[in-house]
């Protein structure tokens, strides 16, 4: 396309003094000699970290007439999991919902909670379409949960062994793995030791007075450990293996992170260091008992053979499942969030505070109580005795909680109000995939007329969020309800940037807020400004490519102060038939800058406060969400102040107000007659899009140096290394990342 030659001066000036400029590069970095400048992939490569997902779930059976579900999607077990998507459903209705999640994503978990309160969660392959049908009340899946550890045993590795038969050591910085079979004993005087063997045993797993080292059994691995010295706060085990088996009983000082499935044939003690912690995300298992002096967190499954003693300086966190088939010893505060089991007694001293949250259930066969139990939450917790109950002084009982002793308290001493003491079915604890037991009944089946439901639009006030709001009731997320998504910008288009893409650097977090019909009337966007590296005075906004101007009510939120943005009453951009939100014209107002070039991406200088906004879209009449869903965001800045200039991602196609002139100019290959956008020759894009908080790359470093594996990801067209952006080892030059 021809464009006046001023036209091209000015662009190719600006490339000159303005914007990020290109700078030597060193394509040596791990090997790869493909400078990005040079980098071809595929035209239907879009550079996406994502992908989109469309959802159909089903829900065959009900309980009571007219019963309703909620259902939320996570991408973990709830417990430990971010909530992604939320809807509403019937018995033999379809909801389908659409949203977008890490391409990485493997597994989704379909939470379904029915009018009692009682959930069943289902564990589903993540895919660009899905189905998932709720056909029984049994809970569907497995509570462990099989984390990806994203490492192998090849990349990044100094010293590799397989079949091999003797003593290691590993010294600082060094990562070694093993392969194949193995036997001997390991010391680690730092560094990273992991282990794919298919069979090693281990007599000895050491770690050096002060040595900061970590272990991993990773996915596939079998492993037996004879011996575990592994008392320096600074070690960490990390297991994702389903068969890691320590042979004997173990003490340690050091951290462990458990994924998969962990045995101890013998007692396991976590000692009292300064920073030591358990953090158990899959299966253990302890054949006698477990002794905890520091830190235990449970958010998956527990199962001592023997006793749980529960040290005086510990912390400790029930989030799931914990059974025990000794003796449970309370002498501190242990909070239970979920359910316990236990066989025998459960003792509480006089020092023991046993806080039990909304919902919680201790069930014990006997218990001797003289400490105290907390009750916390507006579903009353229980505690269960099938046996025996011995109640002395001082014991107390404090809050929202119930005692229920199946055949009678034995003795009581205490001074406990009678209130507490009661096995009213009406106490009703809903079964659920860490409480499969439950207690009670609800007062009612579930019905419309007895149902609460505050504000009369269907959905009872339990699975309502908002309650007392008829237009509002439930919401969905993206990347998560407590995660930030990054777009990175380069500002030199049509000509080449240097490819660092943090021209701007944006955070964004969505909610998309539902009636009761599931039909959208709210999108809410809050953007953090996290880092400018160039001296243009950049706007930002986007557009809603399947909402038309006049489906939007209301915008609020955002920041106008260089008067070239021109405003439709209901506060989107003015002219434009689509509706299209300029979050701002200049960033300025809302950062605080320091001393030094740029924003936020100069280690050297000081860092600078990030702006926040958020933009409140409220629709006309209730939206199809598949008008609004997150592939019909259109995100794009405003180059310098020229409204003409816009900047998007790959393939997306600019709002009305832009000029089409300098499309098929200078490094620019569009082709907006085929759908090609902000694409150079080789199909480099100008904006990238990632479902995390990206470390982004510091000033005028590209991308390919800061991440290692970007290259591999852009030319195997996605299929490979989908999580190149991730904090990984091997996987980033943490120099050059901000």
């Amino acid at each position: 396309m021809n464009i006046p030659l001023y036209r091209i001066i000015l662009v190719l000036l600006a490339a000159t003094i303005h914007g990020c400029i290109p700078k030597h590069l060193d394509p040596t970095r791990n090997g790869n000699t493909i400078s990005i400048q040079n980098l071809k992939v595929s035209a239907d490569f879009d550079f996406r970290s994502t992908r989109d997902i469309q959802l159909n779930i089903k829900v065959s059976n009900n309980t009571a007439g007219g019963e309703r579900f909620r259902i939320n999607v996570y991408d973990n077990l709830p417990t430990i999991g971010q909530k992604i998507a939320s809807g509403m459903t019937a018995a033999n209705q379809n909801l389908k919902l659409e949203f977008r999640v890490p391409a990485p994503l493997t597994d989704l978990y379909i939470e379904r909670i029915n009018a009692f309160g009682a959930s069943e969660v289902k564990k589903v392959k993540a895919a660009d379409y899905i189905s998932a049908d709720f056909k029984t009340t049994t809970p569907g899946v497995a509570l462990r949960v099989q984390a990806g550890s994203g490492l192998d045993c090849s990349t990044g590795v100094n010293r590799s062994f397989t079949n091999y038969k003797s003593n290691i050591t590993v010294n600082d910085g060094e990562v070694v793995s093993l392969k194949g079979t193995y036997s001997g004993s390991i010391t680690m005087n730092g560094g990273t030791l992991r282990v794919c063997a298919t069979s090693a045993n281990i007599t000895t797993l050491s770690s050096s007075k002060n040595a900061d080292c970590s272990v991993y059994f990773l996915e596939g691995s079998t492993v037996s450990v004879s011996a575990l010295n592994f008392n320096n706060p600074s070690a960490v085990i990390h297991n994702y293996s389903d068969a890691l088996t320590f042979t004997g009983n173990i003490s340690t000082g050091g951290s462990f992170e458990n994924y998969g499935k962990m045995t101890v044939n013998g007692d396991f003690v976590i000692n009292n260091n300064s920073s030591n912690s358990y953090l158990n995300n899959g299966e253990l298992t302890v054949k006698l008992s477990l002794t905890n002096n520091r830190h235990l967190i449970n958010n998956n499954s527990v199962l001592v053979e023997g006793n749980y003693n529960v040290g005086g300086n510990s912390i400790n966190e029930n989030n799931c499942k914990l059974l025990i088939n000794g003796d449970f010893n309370l002498s501190n505060v242990f909070n239970n969030n979920s359910y316990i089991k236990v066989a025998k007694t459960t003792w509480l001293n006089g020092k023991a505070n046993l806080v039990c949250k909304n919902g919680a259930m201790l069930n014990t066969v006997n218990l001797n109580y003289e400490g105290t139990i907390t009750g916390e939450g507006a579903m009353k917790p229980i505690i269960k005795v099938s046996g025996t109950s011995t109640i002395a002084p001082p014991a107390t009982m404090v809050g929202t909680v119930a005692y229920c002793d199946m055949n009678g308290i034995e003795s009581n001493k205490s001074s406990i109000a009678g209130s507490y003491f009661t096995c009213a079915n009406s106490n009703y604890i809903p079964t659920s995939s860490c409480n499969p037991e439950g207690f009670g009944t609800p007062a009612a089946a579930p019905t419309a007329s007895t149902t609460a439901d505050t504000d009369k639009d269907g959905v009872p006030d339990a699975q309502d969020d908002y309650p007392t709001d008829p237009i509002r009731a439930y919401n969905t997320y993206y990347p998560s309800a407590t995660g930030w998504a990054t777009y990175g910008f380069e500002d030199l288009w049509p000509a080449q940037g240097d490819y660092d893409f943090n021209d701007l650097i944006i955070n964004s977090q969505i909610t998309r807020v539902y009636n009761a019909d599931n039909k959208l009337v709210e999108l809410k966007n809050k953007i953090v400004i996290r880092a400018i590296g160039a001296s243009y005075e950049n706007g930002f906004g986007f557009q809603l490519d399947g909402v038309s101007s006049s489906e939007v009510a209301s915008v609020s939120g955002y920041s106008h102060t260089k008067g070239y943005i021109q405003l439709a009453p209901n506060k989107t951009e003015a002219g434009q038939s689509k509706a299209v939100i300029i979050a701002y014209d200049s960033p300025e107002l809302l950062i605080k800058r320091t001393s030094g070039s740029m924003f936020n991406t100069v280690k050297e200088n000081p860092q600078g406060t990030p702006g926040q906004l958020e933009l409140v879209v409220h629709f006309t009449t209730p939206l199809d969400p598949a008008k609004a869903s997150q592939e019909k965001i259109n995100p794009f800045i405003i180059v310098n102040g020229k409204r003409e200039v816009e900047v998007h991602l790959a393939n997306y196609a600019p709002t009305a107000k832009a000029s089409t002139s300098l499309f098929g100019t200078i490094k620019d290959n569009s082709n907006p007659a085929s759908g090609r956008y902000y694409r150079s020759v080789g199909n480099l894009p100008w904006a990238i899009e990632l479902p995390v908080e990206f470390n982004y790359p510091i000033e005028a470093t590209p991308i390919t140096d800061a991440y290692l594996y970007f290259i591999d990801w852009a030319q195997s067209s996605g299929s490979e290394r989908t999580d190149w952006y991730e904090n990984k080892p091997g996987y980033r030059n943490g120099i050059k990342t901000y």
